[in-house]
């Protein structure tokens, strides 16, 4: 009778024990949820939020030609998994509120990847509070969310990623499905370098995990065929669009010289080729390495593979030459990794969070998690699961030693460094207590190192510019302006800010349709001599000054120039009736290239093939809206 009393206190104490744990889960992912809703609902408001800039901006590009079959010929220039994901959704009809939408997206692959973290720390740590411990570290982490709220390849990448180390743990006992756990562990881990390529070293990781055991060698085809089906399948995708069989996409190889050439950093992509701002001209490394790649090869093949072979003979030439540099340079970002600043990567983190109020108090930082994972390897060393999560993190961040460093290529490092943190609150004794606090201790101490004066302030004219962009592209003229103005207060010379400073202000003015009032004529002198968009804003504000002649030579200097600005000054030209020499160097059968500016412009002089044109191209009401707005500022002055 006594037994059996015994036997059903155990199974209640079990109940309980239960009963508790699920309480911890649904508390756990109640605030995950609940943090991560409000910051990405905030941050859909902003203009950045509103309008993604850069490589966000590239993704959404990326996924309207695939939905709309409409690719170049040639092989995917950066991994397309995540805009394949976005690809679908516009498929579906997902198309003005795209960036919500992938940012929706991302914040499930982030609850996703949140309830990955806490299997694997159960499955390292066996006790419920390491894992909700883990689970928090990441779920609420800001630099993950900070991440999250744009449309970038990392949270996609990231669930993959801890996909493949559950698989894998799993794939390591001794259990009857080991060999379809390691596949899909290979699988996962495959497609999560489909998604960013620098998961690619995370393969090498799983591999060793199979060679250490002699009695899992006999699986090792179970990891390498998935590997090599995925790879084959973007191969094949890769020969569709482009007629190459290419595994990787093709921007690594300028990426590779940029990370380890004699002017690198180490830390974040330098852009020393200035584009315009005021045009989103494609991705900034690709339009870099093509401009630098024709000035250093103008009688070489142009096309993407021999540019490939250029940045990668250039990178081993000069590694082989003087190794002594780079081997500095690996040193510097070896003490980048492990220091707590976040380096810049298409935004300054400790800017944007700042201006966040989810994020701005939150204090869980790089040096926490890594002091924490560091103390619980340290003060439990036996725990091999613990050991296999290190041995991918030291994959991954050894391998980023060959690229850079920066928050965004930092991240996946985060939910890994999490699941070994959470191990903090299994350690019992009292000599692994003080073993891991001292461990924690010297990791902070390392991790907390100040950076040189100025270098966390660097970068901000780039964050200052990227919210004038953004705005500007919404019409949130006094935010441009005022984004603008700050850029300007860090940096007075650059020339990036004085054009964007012009455009906005010039759009401002242009919108309020008051044309006797004074415009920024200042603002767009100081950015005319090299900026074609403000030499024409310039023309324009110089007619509605009275200046006609000004005007006209700053408009036909763009004409006789045939870049970006050529049908607009045309236009104005057109409609201020002094553009008789320049029509008659115009092709009349190229119609269909020209401008909807310069069509309007040609329509109200009487052109009636232009009439024909522009009604092909616009509705009436966009017509007639247009053709007085255009009316209306290149009236002569005086008529006003």
């Amino acid at each position: 009778m006594r037994g059996a009393t015994s036997n059903l206190d155990a199974v209640q104490r079990a109940e309980v024990h239960q009963l508790s744990a699920f309480h911890l889960r649904l508390a756990v992912f109640a605030s995950v949820a609940v943090y991560a809703s409000g910051f990405l609902l905030w941050y859909s408001a902003t203009a950045l939020g509103l309008a993604p800039m850069l490589d966000g901006r590239e993704q959404l590009e990326l996924a309207t030609h695939i939905a709309a079959d409409r690719l170049p010929f040639e092989a995917y220039y950066r991994a397309p998994l995540y805009a394949s994901l976005l690809a679908w959704l516009i498929k579906a009809g997902v198309t003005v509120q795209l960036p919500f939408a992938a940012r929706m997206m991302n914040g499930t692959l982030h609850l996703l990847s949140t309830a990955l973290v806490w299997l694997i720390a159960m499955r390292v740590w066996r006790k419920p509070a390491a894992a909700a411990l883990a689970a928090l570290l990441f779920g609420m982490n800001p630099v993950v969310l900070h991440f999250a709220a744009d449309p970038l390849d990392l949270t996609l990448s990231i669930s993959l990623m801890l996909g493949g180390v559950l698989a894998t743990l799993r794939a390591l006992q001794a259990t009857p499905v080991a060999r379809i756990d390691l596949a899909c562990a290979a699988g996962l881990l495959a497609c999560a370098m489909l998604a960013r390529p620098q998961m690619l070293l995370l393969l090498p990781a799983l591999l060793l995990c199979v060679l250490a055991q002699a009695e899992r060698v006999r699986l090792l085809p179970w990891a390498l065929l998935p590997m090599l089906l995925v790879g084959a399948l973007m191969g094949a995708a890769n020969l569709q669009v482009g007629g190459e069989f290419r595994v990787l996409p093709w921007q690594g190889a300028y990426n590779l010289w940029a990370a380890n050439g004699p002017q690198a950093n180490g830390r974040y992509f330098v852009q020393r080729e200035r584009l315009a701002v005021y045009a989103e001209g494609g991705n900034p490394a690709r339009v870099e390495s093509e401009r630098l790649y024709r000035r250093e090869n103008p009688a070489a093949a142009d096309d993407y593979a021999s540019q490939t072979r250029y940045w990668q003979r250039r990178t081993l030439t000069v590694l082989v030459a003087d190794p002594l540099p780079w081997l500095r340079l690996v040193a510097s970002k070896a003490w980048y990794l492990l220091n707590n600043f976040e380096q810049y990567d298409i935004k300054t983190y400790h800017f944007h969070k700042t201006l966040s109020p989810w994020l701005r108090w939150n204090p869980l930082c790089w040096a926490m998690l890594l002091a924490a994972a560091c103390a619980a390897l340290a003060a439990q060393p036996q725990q091999r699961a613990a050991r296999v999560v290190a041995l991918f993190a030291m994959c991954y961040g050894g391998g980023l030693l060959l690229s850079y460093v920066s928050a965004r290529f930092r991240l996946p490092l985060v939910p890994l460094a999490a699941i070994l943190g959470g191990g903090v609150v299994t350690i019992e004794s009292w000599a692994r207590r003080a073993r891991g606090a001292a461990v924690a201790i010297l990791v902070l101490g390392i991790a907390w190192q100040p950076l040189p004066a100025g270098e966390a302030d660097r970068t901000l004219v780039e964050d200052y510019l990227l919210s004038a962009r953004a705005a500007e592209s919404l019409g949130f003229t006094a935010e441009a302006v005022s984004n603008a103005r700050q850029a300007l207060v860090r940096a007075p010379a650059d020339e990036a800010a004085r054009e964007l400073l012009c455009v906005a202000a010039f759009n401002a003015w242009l919108r309020a349709a008051h044309y006797d009032r004074a415009g920024p004529t200042q603002d767009c002198r100081d950015a005319a001599d090299y900026s074609p968009v403000a030499k024409r804003a310039l023309g324009i504000l110089a007619w509605r000054e009275g200046r006609a002649a000004e005007a006209i030579c700053l408009w036909r200097e763009l004409v006789a120039a045939r870049g970006a600005e050529h049908d607009a000054a045309l236009a104005a030209l057109v409609m201020i009736k002094e553009a008789r020499a320049e029509l008659a160097a115009l092709d009349g059968r190229q119609t269909g290239r020209w401008a909807s500016e310069l069509l309007l412009a040609l329509a109200i002089q009487g052109d009636a093939s232009a009439r024909q044109a522009v009604a092909a191209r616009l509705s009436a009401v966009d017509i007639q809206i247009q053709s007085a707005a255009l009316m209306q500022l290149f009236a002569p002055p005086s008529a006003k």
